[in-house]
């Protein structure tokens, strides 16, 4: 009896660990409007954490100014591509330029490949497919490092799925999407693991197999090794929020969106996409008025990023705007059909009281 009560126990005990593990934490107790008033918050604080921001680009350019060293130099710039990459393209290319040249001048040719990928990235990221290319084929491959062939291999990556998703021509398609894969596999091979190069790609490789509670796992690892409020845990998040997308989980969906808009507003990224994914599942769950306050902050943002809309950013505004006005007529429509009620009504009074009248 001792024996085949401590196997059930152990049997249990096994069951639950499964099933923690597959429940990724805190998912089983969400609170989407907690999470909606936070960002509405957030959204209203912008400016202070643009500001702080502001702050600390000031701060990294006039280290940059006054470095004579220029190794050191090469570091600095490093530091401010990446404070603009996120937040105003045009800055983030300028300094991806700035550090090729400092690194040209130190006849650093693993430094300088490495950095004209990193442009190449920039470059695709916001539409500008021809400059990404241009850049790609200045690197010398054979130069690079690992860290180096990294960010070659995740800029081809990028460019050719960009390429792939916009053509209109299907067996080019097929062909940039073929390209896109091998260079997925490229970057796996040489990314370190546990990286977020490599996490978000194995997540992109287990969700195509329908591997959907691996994907969790995974994204369970990556949500502990990030700082929260920070980029990096939105782009976690985002991720997160894809998983359950597949698996048609809506409320799952809006709430790791929200929890990456969050992090992304409170960390003064302008390249919005989650809020903008987020405001679509609103406005189809009917709330309109929240929805087009999201789409026009992230539009705003978006614009300031980068002057023109991508594809995916004007789709998702144009159909929050088309929700918008399908509710707009929905509600003139249900006005109309009062007001000729209560006509009506007016009328048959109106009648019955004439009739009264007549007899009289």
């Amino acid at each position: 009896m001792h024996v085949k009560r401590f196997f059930i126990i152990t049997l249990l005990l096994i069951v639950t660990m499964g099933l923690t593990h597959a429940t990724p934490q805190n998912d089983d107790t969400i609170d989407l409007n907690a999470l909606y008033q936070q960002i509405d918050e957030a959204i209203g604080l912008s400016p202070q954490y643009v500001a702080e921001r502001v702050r600390q680009i000031d701060a990294c350019r006039s280290r940059l100014l006054n470095e004579e060293d220029v190794e050191k130099s090469v570091t600095i710039a490093e530091e401010l591509f990446r404070l603009y990459q996120p937040y105003k393209n045009d800055s983030a290319l300028h300094y991806a330029e700035v550090c090729i040249s400092l690194a040209d001048s130190l006849h650093r040719k693993d430094l300088v490949g490495r950095f004209r990928s990193m442009l190449a990235h920039q470059c695709s990221n916001a539409g500008m497919y021809t400059e990404s290319l241009e850049q790609l084929h200045l690197v010398d491959k054979n130069a690079l490092d690992k860290k180096g062939l990294c960010n070659y291999y995740n800029a081809w990556m990028h460019v050719c799925g960009e390429l792939g998703y916009y053509t209109q021509r299907p067996h080019v398609q097929l062909s940039y999407y073929g390209r896109q894969d091998l260079y997925r596999d490229s970057v796996l091979m040489v990314a370190e693991e546990g990286s977020e190069e490599w996490l978000h790609l194995k997540m992109d490789i287990l969700n195509a197999r329908r591997s959907y509670q691996e994907a969790l796992s995974i994204s369970d690892e990556w949500l502990k090794n990030v700082t929260e409020n920070t980029h990096e845990s939105a782009y976690a998040a985002f991720y997160r929020s894809m998983v359950y997308d597949k698996l048609r989980n809506h409320d799952m969906v809006c709430y790791w969106l929200g929890k990456s808009a969050l992090d992304d507003i409170r960390c003064a990224v302008m390249n919005q996409a989650s809020l903008l994914f987020l405001a679509q599942h609103i406005s189809e769950d009917g709330d309109v008025d929240r929805a087009q306050r999201y789409v026009k902050f992230a539009k705003d943002c978006n614009l300031f990023f980068c002057p023109l809309l991508r594809n995916y950013q004007v789709n998702s505004v144009v159909n929050v705007y088309e929700k918008s006005c399908q509710a707009t007529q929905s509600r003139a429509n249900m006005t109309l059909i009062i007001a000729s009620g209560v006509i009506i009504l007016l009328l048959l009074v109106l009648i019955v009281t004439v009739l009264r009248l007549r007899r009289r």
